[in-house]
């Protein structure tokens, strides 16, 4: 690979990181700043984070075909029904809701782990990743285990867990670029 495809290659990796970490605090402060939005706001917020981060996943899959990953679609694809069942079902009960959100965050986190230890020989913030995708994965089970703690429980944890896993993504983001950077800076 040149110098020039691999230094895009991470640029563009670090990117999308930080577009998915900046999306994910962004809607775990709106989540917070509206702590008695109904169930259906909720419902329409997070249809709208999940569809725009699988987006996000599967566009960067196309976007950048050298590193082709079938975990990065199938994250993607997760996020995406994720927020089409929400969308199609806004009458959902909390407890329903919050089944969703954890099947979502348990099989992204789940995938996100996956990649990243594929990635650790080639990617410098590989165990960020990892983290990463250990948190939205423990957020998960955490959910499906208590499904029904209740609406404003539910409101706290996905906007604490939004804004960890978001900065997380951010720091993954930073670390990519500044490793294409000078990975290839020094390299001559």
């Amino acid at each position: 690979m040149s110098d020039a495809s691999g230094r895009k290659m991470f640029k563009h990796s670090g990117t999308a990181l930080l577009v998915r970490g900046t999306l994910a605090v962004l809607f775990g402060l709106l989540v917070a700043a509206l702590p008695v939005a109904t169930v259906f706001g909720l419902v329409f917020v997070f249809g709208v984070f999940a569809v725009t981060d699988g987006l996000t996943n599967v566009a960067h899959y196309f976007y950048d075909p050298s590193r082709h990953s079938r975990w990065t679609m199938v994250g993607g694809f997760v996020s995406i029904a994720a927020g089409l069942v929400a969308f199609a079902w806004p009458g959902i009960t909390a407890a329903a809701l919050g089944v969703l959100i954890g099947l979502w965050a348990l099989v992204l986190g789940l995938s996100e782990m996956i990649l990243a230890v594929a990635a650790r020989d080639s990617m410098n913030g590989w165990g960020v990743w990892l983290l990463t995708g250990f948190v939205t994965a423990l957020f998960g089970l955490f959910v499906l285990i208590n499904p029904g703690f209740g609406f404003l429980g539910m409101v706290g944890l996905l906007a604490a867990f939004s804004v960890v896993a978001g900065l997380l993504l951010i720091v993954c983001g930073i670390k990519l670029r500044r490793g294409a950077s000078s990975r290839f800076m020094y390299a001559h």
